[in-house]
């Protein structure tokens, strides 16, 4: 390559880089593909291309671009990560780990790598693993490198329920690091604060300086809104709830999602679905899917679960989300027979053979894993068909309060039905529509467990539960909190206190505020 073109490279990543910092991703990947085209021997172009995209949330269209860029340098510790990270946004967690791996080997000493691994280990719930991995990084990191390090130490510290340590970091660094905000929010989440609190003044302050994000500044009017809610104070509670979810500026999923349903049930009927799996199903993997709406005890129950000694959770992984989509093959769902046609019996079992891979390295030498990701829920005609031996837990509970639950939790903006009383009522319609389309096409394949007796009478629910599962009673999956495994999602803090009736019926005091969701029952 000649000394001028390498300059012209290196003045159009520069380009496209300061695009990305100026929150124009289509203009940088624009720019970026051009270079490409110029360019397609150049790993930092197809590098360059595969972030512009990534940050885009297009990970199977990043994907060619990061494995040409390892491929044309493969010992480029920034490619390997990046190339990393884009397989396991998608749930490959075993092709994920071989880049990781791969980026360790090539550079043992650098502490991106070692620090990146450790994120890597955290997102796939191997959290003592990963706090090694992060005091091994934090020991060489420049300062500027340790606070992000830092944070990931709290939230695994706080997945482990190892809540003092997690005081005593949040002590020591929350006068130093530049993500106060969320800091004060995670400190704000242990223990309990009302609004004449010390916590609630320390928010309104930080809520008070300049600069703070719309994202940040979102979590901590929701962190208002709980203590409000502590004090009785329900409708300002309310009105704080709502008021942060507007910051997000979240377009509705609402309608797109209807003609999901629509196209699902059309799609997988109930003799098509039976035929389909009949004709393809040859796994012998026995995943055990944990579905329903967010906040509606799937945490629990995959807590409850992954505590016999068969079973381990495998946390949320986008991995049913990936398979599902390879398996129609990029065509509408109307065109299943299609799809599944070309992709043969080889190419559907090499799916299969994907999933039970990650959920094997995620928790490996179990029998049994849980996937406890609840929006798999859309996905159980896709994983009726790879799997005939899966299990489906419907985990349910009154929409009201899985809406309030939902609406004081830092839920992103994937999760936009949750923050409008209608919005989420006509979600909730659909949602309940498709499970009632998969009891009808898969009879006897899908166990409902309604949260409020699950916490009411808890060893009957258990036992029939652990019956529908094919597993023995054990007594450790009747105290959930003992479970050793970590939780990463928002009701970290909550499972560990044992099983309670505190969270059932917390809807009444805004019932005023719940007209369409009460309507809609």
């Amino acid at each position: 390559m000649t000394a001028g073109r390498a300059e012209r490279i290196k003045a159009a990543l520069q380009q496209a880089d300061e695009l990305l910092r100026r929150g124009q991703p289509r203009e940088a990947e624009a720019l970026a593909r051009r270079l490409v085209v110029e360019n397609p021997l150049s790993p930092q172009a197809q590098f360059m291309l595969g972030i512009t995209i990534q940050s885009q949330g297009r990970f199977e269209q990043a994907e060619p671009h990061f494995a040409r860029a390892v491929t044309l340098d493969g010992r480029n510790v920034s490619y390997l990560l990046n190339y990393g990270l884009c397989l396991l946004s998608m749930g490959r967690v075993e092709e994920a780990a071989v880049q990781y791996g791969a980026a360790r080997r090539a550079a043992p000493s650098n502490v991106e790598a070692v620090w990146r691994n450790g994120s890597f280990l955290a997102r796939i719930g191997h959290m003592e693993q990963a706090l090694a991995a992060f005091s091994k990084a934090l020991e060489r990191a420049p300062e500027g490198m340790k606070h992000p390090i830092r944070l990931e130490v709290l939230d695994c510290l706080l997945s482990l329920g190892r809540i003092d340590e997690a005081r005593e970091h949040i002590a020591r660094f929350i006068g130093v690091t530049p993500f106060h905000a969320r800091y004060l929010c995670l400190l704000s989440s242990i223990g309990k604060h009302d609004a004449d609190s010390e916590m609630f003044a320390r928010i309104t302050q930080e809520l008070a300086r300049p600069g703070v994000s719309p994202v940040d500044r979102s979590d901590l009017m929701v962190r208002q809104g709980v203590m409000l809610q502590q004090s009785r104070r329900f409708d300002e509670a309310f009105a704080r709830f709502t008021e942060g979810k507007k910051l997000l500026r979240a377009p509705s999923v609402t309608a797109a999602f209807r003609q999901e349903v629509d196209a699902r049930i059309a799609a997988f009927g109930r003799g098509k679905l039976a035929e389909l799996a009949a004709r393809h199903g040859r796994s012998d993997c026995r995943p055990i899917f944990v579905v329903g709406l967010p906040r509606s005890g799937t945490t629990l129950a995959a807590q409850i679960i992954s505590a016999h000694s068969k079973a381990g959770n495998a946390g949320e992984l986008e991995t049913m989300t990936y398979v599902a989509a390879k398996l129609g093959g990029g065509r509408p769902l109307a065109e299943l027979d299609a799809a599944l046609a070309a992709l043969g019996e080889q190419g559907i079992a090499k799916l299969a053979a994907l999933y039970q891979g990650s959920m094997r390295h995620v928790v490996p030498g179990k029998e049994l894993a849980v996937d406890k990701m609840p929006l798999n829920f859309r996905f159980i005609g896709e994983a009726a068909i790879l799997f005939p031996h899966a299990r489906f837990v419907n985990c349910t509970r009154h929409p009201a309060d899985t809406f309030i639950s939902a609406l004081q939790t830092e839920m992103n903006a994937a999760h936009s039905y949750s923050y409008d009383p209608a919005d989420y009522a006509a979600y909730h319609a659909q949602y309940r529509r498709l499970m009632a389309h998969w009891h009808e096409a898969l009879p006897g394949r899908v166990l409902d467990l309604p949260y409020e007796r699950l916490v009411s009478e808890p060893e009957a629910a258990i036992a029939g539960l652990l019956d529908y599962l094919g597993l023995p009673m054990e007594e450790a999956c009747l105290h959930p909190e003992r479970n050793a495994g970590a939780v990463t999602t928002f009701s970290r803090l909550q499972v560990r206190s044992g099983i309670n009736t505190s969270s059932v019926a917390r809807w009444k005091p805004y019932e005023r505020h719940l007209g369409p969701i009460l309507a809609s029952r």
